[in-house]
């Protein structure tokens, strides 16, 4: 059976990852368009492109995204004995039960987003625009990551290694009225949604500060210790891990390539009420 689905996942892997990078290729041409456009309509386009950049691979893509899916097969066909070792390694180091619980906090949502509010708060306050950027380009990459790891958790239906002992089984599409009859979190391994989030904010707050040569050292290395915890705390198989880094690391360069210096987050004051907007440069 595991056979069966390996052959089929290594064809929807590159389908489901695309050359994103290969997007941002053309995206000096596109910044060049004068023409306004909305918040919303810019994400529907974006995520267009990429849901449909599998579409578009040529030339040396081939072969990084043909690598990629290869490396991701042979660690689906080794995941469980990889899984247990870990596990073996976890037993026999108790600071790892101190850590995991709390490192595997980075990859949730609500996290995430603090963090994007964070940067627009410091901008806000110390008036710096390339923080207020960030936080925008923060809130595009959260909605990417959301919608690509949503689709390939539907269309897999993987198994966590926290059920049945670490059995590693796919369920496929059918997963997808699993999750809403019986166990929703049960059959939702495949990509790790924490570790798309974090590598996806690791990313563009590495490509906005790297001109401070820590700041993307510190991001990618805590985006790592993220992706382990989640073997660690049960929830994923190592190439749920690998194929999540990947896919938040790819969206977000595309949204900091494509979208920087034209989103800027901006306090709205309008009677009695105070938000947030989002303005266009062009």
């Amino acid at each position: 059976m595991k056979q069966k689905y390996a052959a089929l996942i290594l064809v929807s892997i590159i389908f489901l990852l695309g050359p994103v990078s290969e997007i941002a290729q053309d995206t000096e041409n596109q910044k060049k368009d004068k023409k306004k456009e909305s918040f919303l309509k810019s994400i529907i386009e974006d995520e267009a492109e990429i849901l449909t950049s599998p579409l578009r691979i040529k030339g040396i893509d081939w072969l990084v995204w043909g690598g990629v899916a290869l490396v991701t097969g042979i660690l689906i066909g080794n995941d469980e004995s990889i899984y247990r070792n870990i596990k073996d390694f976890q037993e026999k180091n108790d600071w790892i039960d101190r850590i995991s619980p709390v490192v595997t906090q980075l990859g949730d949502g609500f996290i995430n987003l603090g963090i994007a509010g964070g940067f627009y708060m410091g901008g806000l306050l110390f008036k710096d625009r390339r923080a207020k950027e960030t936080a925008s380009l923060l809130l595009m990459t959260f909605i990417h990551s959301s919608i690509v790891v949503q689709l390939g958790k539907h269309l897999f239906g993987r198994q966590r290694p926290s059920y049945e002992d670490g059995i590693d089984h796919w369920y496929g599409p059918s997963g997808f009225f699993k999750r809403y009859t019986e166990c929703f979190s049960k059959y939702d391994a495949f990509p790790s949604g924490h570790t798309i989030m974090a590598w996806g904010t690791a990313t563009v707050i590495a490509e906005m500060y790297k001109d401070k040569t820590l700041v993307p050292i510190l991001c990618y290395s805590l985006a790592t210790l993220l992706g382990l915890s989640r073997v660690t705390e049960d929830q994923h198989w190592l190439s749920d891990v690998l194929i999540g880094a990947v896919l938040g690391y790819a969206i977000g360069k595309f949204v900091v390539k494509k979208r920087s210096t034209k989103w800027n987050v901006l306090p709205v004051v309008h009677a009695e009420r105070v938000g947030i907007g989002l303005s266009y440069i062009f």
